[in-house]
């Protein structure tokens, strides 16, 4: 059974109607900027533009899901009023308003598919993990070739170029997330946007990035010095940072709720007067989407269970000053984390 089959069937609906790209992807495997896919008791059927069609059935050759050519919405809408369609599947929130009214006008009765997309989303398969995992390696490879790389005077919006075209480079169809490079006090800035600031001896170093492989993303945030002079402060909030990344990869097992998980890395720093300073949650679902379900955050309600992907990323920040986050991408496994990542975590001064 693929997956247009699966969340039918977990559906109280005659049939379904996926237009998000992200959802589209996920029940087809095929990326494209336009397209609807059509699922019943019957067939599936991903409807795009004369654009996609070749690619499209190549790619789709083989599986459940047929091809068709569809110019725009009505001729999509018009062949499932054909069918004589009334419960209809859909994902809500993203809908626009005038989508809503459309298909209610069409007489259609409209349920939610986005809970079910959610969950099945979030529970990975192997293939799945294998793409997850070779975007953490390419990921990786690109850091360690980076640092050999970086040198003073060099900017931050030449750094994160740099550092994209070295994933580019090693495999990656795109990046994540828009690159994260902060210098010096920049790095006080969760997520800075990179500038023309230059890199001198002294600053520290926040590189926070990603890539895609297959549709599927990894993330990453290593944390270090180039060169000496920082003060011991940032060295002692580097080292709690450190230590309540690992024993979040050490105690978050399959059971434990979102919320828990994330008390795992805020109590610690907690001990050390630095939970104020933890302005975000301690990590978010990776998938298809560089943000997806579960969330690890002090509101979060979410179980963790084998098979999810996220992030464990603590992270302190001094405004004006510098931030530390450190973060690996990681999956349940037998109950415990396994961690895609390899590169040492423990403070680099370059």
């Amino acid at each position: 059974m693929d997956n247009t089959e699966r969340l039918l069937r977990s559906l109280k609906a005659d049939a379904m109607l996926t237009e998000s790209a992200d959802l589209r992807m996920y029940l087809t495997g095929f990326t494209s900027s336009f397209g609807f896919v059509y699922t019943d008791a019957q067939e599936s059927i991903f409807f795009t533009d004369p654009r996609y069609a070749e690619a499209a059935k190549n790619a789709l050759s083989g599986s459940y899901i047929a091809v068709e050519v569809a110019k725009e919405q009505k001729s999509v809408l018009d062949y499932i009023k054909s069918k004589k369609i009334k419960h209809l599947a859909v994902p809500l929130e993203r809908l626009s308003f005038p989508q809503a009214e459309l298909l209610r006008s069409m007489k259609f009765k409209l349920c939610d598919s986005m809970p079910a997309f959610r969950d099945a989303m979030a529970v990975k398969s192997e293939e799945e993990i294998s793409y997850i995992s070779r975007a953490c390696q390419i990921a990786e490879k690109a850091y360690l070739e980076f640092i050999g790389e970086i040198k003073e005077g060099m900017t931050e919006n030449e750094a994160a170029g740099y550092l994209e075209y070295l994933m580019r480079k090693g495999g990656a169809e795109d990046r994540s997330f828009e690159t994260i490079v902060a210098f010096g006090k920049n790095t006080s800035v969760p997520h800075h946007a990179p500038d023309q600031t230059a890199l001198k001896a002294g600053m520290p170093v926040l590189l926070d990035f990603g890539c895609t492989y297959k549709g599927y993303c990894s993330d990453m945030t290593r944390t270090f010095c180039f060169g000496k002079g920082a003060d011991s402060s940032f060295f002692e909030a580097y080292e709690a940072v450190l230590s309540a990344q690992q024993l979040a990869t050490e105690q978050i097992v399959s059971g434990i709720s979102g919320r828990d998980a994330d008390a795992i890395a805020r109590g610690y720093l907690q001990k050390f007067n630095l939970d104020k300073f933890f302005t975000h949650s301690l990590g978010h679902g990776i998938g298809i989407n560089i943000h997806e379900y579960p969330n690890l955050s002090p509101k979060s309600e979410a179980v963790l269970r084998d098979r999810m992907t996220f992030s464990i990323e603590p992270g302190v920040y001094f405004e004006g000053k510098f931030g530390i986050r450190i973060e690996n991408t990681v999956m349940l496994q037998d109950g415990k984390i396994f961690d895609f990542m390899k590169t040492d975590k423990k403070l680099m001064v370059l």
